[in-house]
């Protein structure tokens, strides 16, 4: 424990534990000492001592008096008389010695960010990549931020500075091209380079994996502990989907960082709300909005999250100013209540200053242009928002205090939820939305470690510590992790955990809770267990580079996922280089290939043709897995002309065995005549 006082207050509170050691006959306890080698000597001297319990009323300048309850199972931070109290992190998890803390921490996050390079280094670029990093050179260069208005700014313009910097040219599109368009004329205008153009911009978006798993060692450390922090870190870094989603240039994991910045703005807002507090949380709020639409949710999430928080303290805090108020007489009522009512009074300011700083960084990343726009003179075309826009008809003059592209982004995210889209779960395809989707997605892809580590921590609930905020925290965390799967659950976009990115490291989090279990005294079963989970969980990085496609145990690996999940939970498109390689390694010069993606396989130097449609031929193939499994899309020719596919149209592969398998996400087939014969005879059984 460290305190910091003043001389005074500090040498009072020394004499009142002499005093009280004396009285009661305590053993002799190590003082807390301002000398930082010192600490660190306890620390390792004796990482279990107990702390003295005791209660010092501590007075200064004839001002009210204040009971400080000193014992390991409160956290104490309070300013007053001059003051600050600060204890370690509760959580049951923080017996670690600091001098180890960092650089556990810097370990696990320097492991995850070399595995993400060598993967950017690696893989082709996937399928929404192809075309977010040259629109972000064209915003560079031709100063407009609607070529797809559908994502903010922010993340594009951020992954594509080297580009700028080191002289890329985003090519000629056309006047009004599409997305595909625009990475076509990118790769055109710089195929000689284009792969390293690819890797320095997804160079952009790894230290922002670095960026969340120091967000998650600062909370989980100031919540949990110290071990419960490196254990949350660890799982972080051994997530193969976070990794992934690292290496690639898309908003997910952007997201995923500025989601985990805004909330933990969030609990230092409840805890200490001042306006410097306030407006942290407002900035980070306004950057979150710039990184992806989903981030929308999190001005509601916020209100009631802290709410959370903030609703025990401010009982709390009034049981505090009763107590006072008993004990002082007449004197303590005076003050008491112009106290409560000010509070009250100045968070209602807080919140508006920290809702007027998210309105202006917003505007500030699309430079202001359409700020102001009346409602009706916005062009609206999605039904939802459409409806709004009649319901305000009266109103239509007055002005929208957002940038006129951001209204529309929005306006296009709605159209297209309104869209159907195929959505594929446990081997079953739907145009309608799986209530279980994405608690299944979370089933099938999180490593069985933090999984069971997970179901430790959920006895918080069940065991939490006296005089704790265990379960007010675990509320808070799980309420945040359970907000973007709950709404996702009723979308038609289901197609990748993805969507849900920001929901992992809060889970993380929460997980590293399980560390209070291994002090356990009074059994062995659960902290052999927690054990055991920590050791296992750099395993799921075993399938390195492939991340994309991991899988657990539970789905049947990366080869077993494929009947559970498709879409970009295992192929995105991101192992066309690696099916050159295959190609060539092994002499295959006539094959025909239906690749889920939108590079042309031509530009890689596979001349190839589609599969026959709905009955096999002799000969090689090389097919993507979602094509596999029956997922409807388009493929591209040679001369980048597109070709949609139905579903189920190169489904019969399912039948054949592959010989090779590509990065988990391409199946390579070689079939003969007796093959051919052998899947007609067995058509023909089950024809009536």
């Amino acid at each position: 424990m460290l305190l910091v006082l003043t001389p005074r207050l500090w040498a009072e509170c020394l004499e009142r534990f002499d005093s009280l050691e004396q009285k009661q006959g305590f053993h002799k306890v190590a003082l807390p000492t301002r000398d930082r080698k010192h600490e660190q000597w306890l620390c390792r001297r004796s990482m279990r001592y107990r702390w003295l319990r005791a209660t010092a009323t501590l007075q200064q300048n004839g001002r009210l008096s204040q009971r400080f309850f000193l014992d390991d199972s409160d956290v104490l931070a309070r300013k007053d008389h001059g003051m600050t109290i600060a204890k370690p992190a509760e959580g049951g998890g923080g017996e670690c010695s600091s001098r180890w803390f960092w650089p556990g921490v810097a370990a696990c996050l320097f492991v995850q960010l070399v595995l993400a390079a060598d993967c950017a280094r690696q893989w082709t670029p996937t399928h929404d990549e192809y075309w977010h990093l040259p629109i972000g050179l064209r915003m560079w260069t031709t100063g407009r931020l609607d070529d797809d208005v559908i994502n903010p700014p922010l993340v594009r313009l951020w992954a594509s500075i080297p580009l700028v910097v080191c002289g890329a040219t985003p090519g000629e599109a056309g006047p009004q091209p599409d997305v595909g368009d625009i990475g076509d004329a990118f790769w055109t205008a710089n195929e000689a380079r284009v792969r390293t153009w690819y890797f320095l911009g997804r160079l952009m978006i790894v230290p922002l994996a670095t960026l969340t798993g120091l967000i998650v060692a600062v909370w989980a450390r100031a919540w949990y502990g110290e071990r419960a922090a490196l254990i949350s870190v660890l799982l972080w870094s051994c997530c193969p989907t976070a990794l992934a989603n690292a290496a690639i240039v898309t908003h997910d994991l952007p997201l995923t960082a500025a989601w985990m910045a805004t909330l933990f703005a969030l609990v230092r807002f409840a805890e200490r709300s001042s306006w410097r507090t306030a407006l942290v949380f407002g900035a980070a709020l306004g950057a979150a909005q710039l990184t992806k639409l989903t981030a929308l949710v999190l001005g509601p999430l916020g209100v009631v999250l802290w709410f959370v928080l903030r609703a025990g303290s401010l009982v709390e805090d009034a049981a505090s100013i009763r107590t006072d108020a008993g004990s002082v007489g007449h004197d303590s009522d005076s003050c008491a209540g112009p106290k409560t009512s000010a509070k009250r009074g100045q968070f209602v300011a807080f919140w508006f200053s920290a809702l007027a700083a998210s309105l202006l960084v917003v505007n500030a990343g699309y430079l202001f242009r359409g700020t102001g726009t009346s409602i009706k003179a916005l062009p609206l075309a999605s039904s939802r928002l459409q409806a709004v826009q009649r319901a305000m008809s009266p109103c239509g003059w007055l002005p929208v205090p957002l940038p006129r592209d951001y209204v529309t982004a929005a306006d296009r995210l709605a159209q297209d939820l309104e869209r159907k889209h195929p959505v594929y779960l446990d081997g079953e395809w739907s145009d309608k939305p799986f209530a279980r989707y994405y608690a299944a997605a979370l089933r099938y892809k999180l490593p069985l470690s933090t999984l069971a580590l997970l179901l430790v921590a959920f006895g918080v609930f069940a065991w939490p510590r006296p005089a704790s905020q265990d379960r007010r925290r675990a509320a808070f965390l799980l309420l945040a992790a359970a907000v973007l799967p709950v709404l996702a659950s009723g979308s038609t976009n289901q197609i990748g955990i993805r969507y849900i990115l920001p929901t992992l490291p809060l889970l993380h989090l929460f997980a590293g809770q399980a560390a209070r279990w291994l002090s356990d005294s009074r059994g062995r079963a659960v902290p052999f267990l927690v054990w055991t989970a920590v050791a296992m969980a750099p395993l799921a990085l075993r399938f390195h580079p492939h991340h994309l496609a991991y899988f657990n145990l539970l789905a049947g690996g990366p080869v077993g996922g494929r009947w559970h999940l498709v879409d970009s939970n295992i192929d995105w498109g991101q192992d066309l280089h690696a099916l050159k390689a295959y190609l060539d390694q092994h002499d295959v010069k006539d094959v025909r290939l239906a690749y889920f993606g939108t590079v042309i396989p031509s530009r890689v130097g596979i001349e190839a043709a589609a599969p026959p449609s709905r009955f096999p031929a002799p000969g090689w193939f090389a097919v993507s897995v979602n094509f596999v499994q029956g997922r409807p899309h388009a493929i591209r020719d040679a001369h980048g002309d597109r070709t949609q596919v139905g579903i189920d149209e190169f489904g019969y592969f399912r039948f054949f065995r592959p010989v090779a398998r590509i990065g988990y996400s391409i199946d390579v087939y070689h079939l003969t005549e007796q093959d051919v014969a052998r899947y007609a005879f067995e058509l023909r059984k089950l024809q009536p």
